[in-house]
Formats: C-alpha cells, structure tokens, sequence
C-alpha cells in the first residue's frame, strides 16, 4: 500500500496546490446532511481528522495553530459521536456517504490499514497518514493533553506516561503498516494463565467459562514467542495478559526472556490491581519496553495503590485508567447466521485485531483463541480459525518464506471466523454494560469434544 506521508509544511502545500486545482464552482452549494452541519457549506473540500482520540485531539490543536482549518472529526465509534471534541463536531463514519469524495481525510489512528481500505471502498481518495506531524510535536505538547482528559474522549484521568506511548505506537504502526514488503504486527495478546482473581462474568475473553484454570508452561511461551518472531519483521507490542497474568508466579521470568528480542519494541502488562508483584520480580521487569496497564474496577482493585507504588518504586511506565467500553459480548452460543452476516460482524468488529497467541497459533481476537482453548466449538471448525507457527523458528529458508505469505493473508485477508458465529458480536458503539460484575461460580456453555489430533497438536515437547 502506498501513501505520502508529509509533515506539517508538505501538508499545508498539499492543501494549497489541491485548493487550486479542485474546481470551485463544482463545490458551491454542497452540504453535509448531518445535523451538527447541517448549516456547513464547504467552498473547498473538507479537511478531516479519522479518529476521535489522543492522536487526533493532538493533531487538531497542532494544525489548528498552524492555521489549517479542520472541518470536524471522524470516527467508527457511535459512542465517541456525540459530543464535540475540540471545538469540533464528530461525525459516524456511517454518514460519510454525504461527504465530498475530495475530501482529505487526515488518518489519526493505529488502525491505518483498516481505515485507508474502509474509505477507499467508500471512493474517498485524498487518505493521509499523520505520522510525520505528530514526530513534530515536542514532550511538552504531549504533556499538556492528561490534564484534560474526560468525557467519552478518553475516559478517566490518563497518567504522565500514557500519551507518549499512544502517540509512539500510533507513529509506528503508521509507518510499517503501509510497508508492502514488512510483515509489521502492532499487537499480540499472548495469554500465560487462565487463572484469574476476578470472576467477571461479562469478561471478552471467556475467563468465566474456566471451571479449572491452568498457567500456561514458560518453557512453551517462550518457545512460541521465538517461533512466531522467526517469520515477522517486528512486533510492536507483546501484551501479557490472563485471566490475571499477575497471578502466574513465572510471569516476571517470562517477560524478562521476551524483553530481549529485537523485532519486540514493547512489552505491556494488563492487570487488574489486584496483585502486587515482589520486589525480586520487579528487578527482571526493569527496562524501558515495559508499560504496565492497570484497570480499574473500584474497589474490586484492592492493591492498586500498592501495585502503583511499586511501579513508581521501579520506574516502570504505567497507566491507571477506570474500566469502561464494555459490552454484551462475553457470552457462548452458536447463532447460525448465514455468511454474509458474519463477514459483517467481523468487518464491524473493534475486536478484530486484537490477535491472541496460545497452543502455537495466532488467532485474531481473544473470543476466538478462548472459544477454542475452551473446546467451546466443534473441532472442524476451530482448526481453520487459527495460524499455526509451531515450530518454524527452526523451519528451512522457504518455509519461512511460505509461512510469511499465509500470515499475511492471515492478517489482511480475512473475511469472517468461524468463531463469529458464535460471538454475540462487538461493534464500535454497541450499548454499553456495567464492568466487572462478579460471578460466583463459572458460567456454563456447550463444549464439544476435541479430536485426538488437536491434543497432540497442543503439546510441546519440554526442554530440560
């Protein structure tokens, strides 16, 4: 995929040559049918900030000072459409049909691939990476944004070291995604426990379906870390999650064996305060690739004080931000939609990237590797829901090769997932639900019964 990507000064050039060449009488009297601007005729097409977040807060306040005006903001998020941000309305991309096709569209998301795709098919065609713009911006113009966090817009008072992590990823994943030659990936979810300290019974990940929870071996985390590292050019963050990842007692040696691999830019811990770690783990976690995300659930959170206390004690960059975003999607059951309508569930998906790694495959969201680990399909069908990279860190030349080719089509290719089907779905501005309601006893679904060849399949041979 190509794009240009121009700082500010390429940007307001852009904008002037094209000013000039878009003929003006053809734009008199065109207005977007949306009631916020409803009354808004633009006498040259429109400037437009995809993504109504940190990225995009900082990037209007930036292009407003460089006198580019921005018409509004952009965003798949229904939820994030209904106050103005910076002075600005935000518009569902569900009512772009009414924009201008000339439109410039300024993208302000990590998402980037997804996006340029999403409105290319829409026949918009001025689609602009952002990365070069936020490089500009100085430590102190990132550290002005916590302050006035709020609302739907970042929910929760953001800590010092959040928005720079934002902004960085946000850089990176632009600038790789629209590599055709790199095999870029900005996340993956690698599960080390199904053990958790809560029991949230609307948990995305399945973890109130566990009636034994285990902690996945280290030997085969690492092993599988190694394996899928052998066939990418980078990863820009492995996040550890669980269940509760904290509870796992090998948890700090499996990071500390990560944190040295070169194609791994970061690695972020997801918990929920609930769990402090020793100060004999603390001293494997030291590193600058670390950022620890702690959720917080109220007083649910029992040890967050404790917990960021330590990670001040230590230096460790970290966020502690309230739950929220939750929705009805944490349940099990085969809804028996034809194809079409999962190929929308998964298109709509906000989840759809967030691939998960357990058992040597990579899966493209947590419901789909839980649903799995869970036997929570039938067996035909969790086969071909997974990419399988067992054992190709020691694989020949050309396997390498072939295998970064079905990774690819793995990463952009997909339709839908068997797993849709049975995922009640997880929209951007589905109605959202009170998080971390606890439940006493795990949740009952259907479980089918794994074929003899996916045991085998799961097993790693441990070395000594």
């Amino acid at each position: 995929m190509h794009a240009k990507f121009l700082n500010t000064k390429g940007l307001a050039k852009y904008i002037e040559d094209y000013s000039e060449a878009v003929s003006l009488e053809l734009k008199k009297g065109i207005q977007i049918n949306i009631e916020k601007l409803i009354h808004k005729t633009f006498n040259t097409p429109p400037i437009v900030i995809f993504g109504a977040d940190i990225c995009g807060r900082l990037l209007a306040r930036h292009l407003k000072l460089q006198n580019i005006h921005i018409a509004c903001f952009v965003d798949n998020n229904l939820n994030k459409c209904i106050d103005d941000l910076e002075g600005l309305p935000v518009i569902h991309t569900g009512n772009l049909t009414s924009f201008p096709l000339e439109s410039v569209f300024l993208v302000a998301s990590t998402y980037i691939h997804d996006i340029f795709h999403q409105l290319l098919d829409l026949g918009f065609f001025r689609v602009l990476p952002t990365s070069k713009i936020l490089q500009e911006l100085p430590q102190e113009k990132l550290n002005e944004l916590p302050a006035i966090q709020g609302g739907i817009h970042g929910r929760g008072n953001f800590k010092q070291d959040f928005v720079p992590y934002v902004v960085s990823n946000m850089i990176t994943s632009q600038e790789k995604y629209l590599s055709d030659d790199l095999v870029f990936i900005r996340s993956i979810d690698l599960i080390i426990t199904e053990k958790c300290s809560l029991k949230c019974k609307d948990c995305a990940n399945l973890m109130q379906y566990y009636e034994k929870p285990v902690d996945i071996s280290t030997n085969e985390l690492i092993e599988d870390v190694k394996d899928i590292v052998s066939v990418v050019d980078e990863i820009n963050e492995i996040r550890i999650i669980g269940g509760e990842p904290l509870v796992n007692r090998n948890f700090a040696t499996i990071i500390s064996q990560i944190l040295p691999i070169k194609k791994i830019n970061k690695v972020c811990v997801y918990t929920n305060g609930t769990v402090v770690p020793s100060d004999k783990q603390m001293e494997l976690l030291k590193s600058s690739k670390i950022f620890f995300f702690i959720t917080n659930y109220g007083i649910l959170s029992r040890q967050k004080e404790k917990l960021l206390a330590q990670l001040k004690k230590y230096n460790i960059n970290h966020n502690l931000q309230d739950a929220y975003g939750w929705t009805e999607c944490g349940t099990i059951g085969q809804r028996h939609r034809n194809t079409k309508d999962n190929e929308y569930i998964f298109t709509n998906c906000c989840a759809k990237n967030f691939l998960s790694m357990t058992d040597g495959n990579l899966y493209r969201c947590p419901f789909s590797a839980n649903i799995v680990r869970l036997n929570g399909m039938p067996d035909e069908l969790s086969q071909s829901d997974g990419y399988n990279f067992r054992g190709l860190n020691n694989a020949s030349h050309q396997e390498k090769i072939d295998a970064r080719i079905k990774l690819k089509h793995f990463l952009y290719e997909k339709k839908t997932l068997n797993a849709c089907d049975f995922c009640a779905g997880r929209t951007y501005g589905d109605k959202e639900i009170k998080p971390g309601i606890q439940t006493k006893k795990p949740l009952v679904y259907e479980t089918y019964a794994p074929s003899l060849n996916t045991k085998n399949e799961k097993k790693r041979v441990t070395v000594s």
